[in-house]
């Protein structure tokens, strides 16, 4: 693997306070950065620009999903095979960039994604409770173990994505990426990263409606897989490319939103079918329905039990969010979490 087939790709908007530093520490391991400013109000373009970085201007703030898509085709653009994707706030420190090379010499055709789960003490509670729960059910989606499915401290073999059709806007794409790729077969790798969360620190995320958006795409893939798998026994991934699987029904963006909502709000009932069907057709006619389910080693009627208990764990998060607010802190969602979404994997 050279080392000059490898780019930085940073999304970044009015970021001018931390994205020189990100820059200048991503050239320290890698040839070249590519910063899209994404419609910033401040200084970013000019001071990733100054720092060393390519910059594409993106004239009205689009989110990060169409930042990230612009860069991946901007890095292909200029010969590159692989892109290290970064946030310009300063959460992932660049010296990680090391590690993800190192994985990428060993597993070059894989997606590298970072993971903070082993510093869980510096993240706070209520993010690393939204972190759990995402791992949960994208592991689940993925057919595959990833540690954690929220970081954007990734590295992408660019090849990868040309089979891959990226519909989803702002945080949602990148978790749509990561299940399409792991449903479609693709390795996806883990290594150990620093959690940088600083005192006052600038994010973009959206604590509620960021992790709706991505809570209910996720809900809807994972309703349209599991019906895949029933219909066509034997079947472990059941993305095949675009315009297949889940993408079926992305008509449009407005028609997607109500597809989503419709599998919100008969997920319950579903998942009871679907757990109903599964030990009735593999127990007694021995048809392997589910097999993308049954393959991931774990405790299928856990899962099933645990995606009933999603509406149980919004009024705690609820209870717990008003008691934060009048200082009270009960923390009765870390517990809820560790109850019923606990890492079955390992």
């Amino acid at each position: 693997m050279r080392i000059d087939a490898v780019c930085g790709i940073i999304p970044a908007y009015n970021a001018e306070e931390t994205v020189a530093d990100v820059v200048r520490g991503a050239l320290r391991h890698l040839p070249s950065v590519i910063v899209a400013d994404d419609g910033s109000l401040d200084g970013t373009a000019r001071v990733a620009s100054d720092a060393g970085a390519e910059v594409i201007r993106i004239q009205k703030n689009r989110g990060k999903g169409n930042a990230l898509r612009i860069l991946f085709a901007e890095a292909k653009r200029r010969g590159f095979a692989s892109a290290v994707a970064l946030d310009s706030d300063g959460q992932h420190d660049p010296e990680d960039i090391l590690r993800f090379l190192e994985a990428h010499r060993d597993h070059p055709d894989a997606i590298i994604v970072g993971s903070r789960m082993g510093e869980a003490g510096a993240i706070p509670s209520h993010r690393f409770n939204s972190m759990v729960v995402a791992r949960f059910y994208v592991c689940l989606a993925a057919n595959r173990y990833i540690d954690d499915t929220q970081c954007g401290f990734r590295l992408y073999p660019l090849s990868l994505l040309e089979s891959i059709a990226l519909r989803k806007e702002r945080y949602v794409m990148e978790t749509e990426l990561l299940i399409k790729a792991g449903d479609s077969g693709t390795s996806v790798c883990s290594i150990p990263i620093r959690a940088v969360y600083r005192p006052g620190q600038k994010t973009h995320f959206r604590s509620v409606p960021d992790v709706a958006a991505i809570s209910v795409y996720v809900i809807s893939y994972i309703m349209v897989k599991w019906a895949l798998e029933l219909w066509r026994p034997g079947e472990v991934n059941t993305y095949k490319g675009p315009g297949s699987g889940r993408d079926r029904f992305f008509l449009s963006p407005a028609m997607d939103r109500a597809f989503e909502s419709l599998m919100v709000l008969t997920c319950m009932p579903l998942s009871s079918l679907y757990g109903v069907l599964y030990f009735l057709m593999r127990s007694l006619f021995g048809i392997r329905v589910f097999e993308g389910l049954k393959g991931c080693g774990i405790q299928v009627g856990r899962v099933f039990l645990s995606t009933m208990m999603l509406p149980l764990l919004l009024g705690i998060s609820i209870i717990d969010l008003v008691g934060n607010r009048v200082g009270l802190r009960p923390g009765l969602t870390s517990r809820f979490v560790t109850k019923w979404y606990p890492n079955l994997w390992k």
